[in-house]
């Protein structure tokens, strides 16, 4: 039995040079269906936005989270959709039929799209090279070629690299292949390793975070500022973001350090707190 993994992104070092955007779609054979245009689409599996209404930052990835008990899969009538034994929620296309009838007379009416927990994916239409027919579309931690497990479509090509050293590769086998994404990030502000070294890693005082947020095989966390829960879509929830995260994003909100609970129980480390709301009590 492998370890189930999962991604952080320490949102304070994204840049948002969307180099994790190009290396998803080359990786994944994906079609280019608007070139220059940054919205989701079924050739687009991730997104990074600004958290704020301003556009600088502090950007966020937005994509599949990996629910732990994913919606999407319950509903599949093709049994396209599978929750991995590494923590990936992964989409078979072989079998995904959208609009389809399965044997049972069961209609595909787009069920897993929308069912999502997160709200936004998967992404539904000709999105890959390989296939000329619609087909469900969306972040796959890039399963079967990083991590554990073989690949659903052996054309999309080998196993892929990784930065990991031979000793973080002996404790954890499947840091022998990262994701695409973390790969090829240039800031290093996503991390693969297995769902409870993040989890520590996020708890650990030494990291100096403030809030974190995440559930499933996707996490986030940041030392500035207090983040707001990413949809899978960013523009699912364009009119309530910018709003919320004006408000947890500005000085009252970091001097109050409202903690930030992840799922299952876990509170985000809160390092500061005293000294920050100390600060606050003596200018006022």
């Amino acid at each position: 039995m492998g370890n189930v993994m999962a991604i952080l992104q320490d949102v304070d070092k994204c840049m948002r040079c969307n180099g994790c955007v190009i290396s998803c779609k080359r990786t994944w054979k994906m079609k280019a269906l608007n070139p220059g245009v940054h919205k989701t689409a079924p050739d687009q599996r991730v997104i990074i936005k600004s958290q704020k209404r301003v556009d600088m930052g502090p950007f966020m990835r937005f994509s599949c989270w990996h629910c732990s008990n994913p919606p999407c899969e319950k509903r599949c009538p093709f049994g396209a959709i599978k929750k991995m034994p590494n923590g990936a929620v992964a989409i078979d296309p072989e079998k995904c039929n959208p609009g389809g009838t399965n044997a049972n007379g069961v209609k595909c009416i787009y069920q897993c799209q929308i069912d999502c927990g997160r709200g936004g994916y998967p992404k539904i239409g000709v999105g890959s090279d390989l296939y000329s027919t619609a087909k469900a579309w969306k972040c796959t931690l890039c399963y079967g070629r990083a991590g554990a497990g073989e690949s659903l479509i052996p054309s999309y090509g080998p196993p892929l690299p990784t930065k990991a050293t031979a000793e973080e590769i002996a404790a954890v086998p499947e840091k022998a292949h990262q994701p695409s994404c973390v790969f090829t990030c240039p800031a290093r502000a996503m991390m693969w390793d297995t769902r409870d070294n993040i989890i520590a890693y996020i708890n650990d005082p030494a990291n100096g975070f403030i809030s974190a947020v995440g559930d499933g095989s996707m996490f986030w966390a940041s030392r500035k500022v207090l983040l707001v829960p990413p949809k899978a879509d960013p523009y699912v929830e364009d009119h309530v973001t910018p709003l919320i995260s004006s408000l947890v994003s500005g000085p009252f909100a970091k001097a109050a350090l409202v903690p930030t609970l992840l799922a299952g129980g876990l509170a985000a480390v809160i390092a500061r707190r005293q000294a920050l709301a100390a600060g606050v009590e003596e200018e006022v």
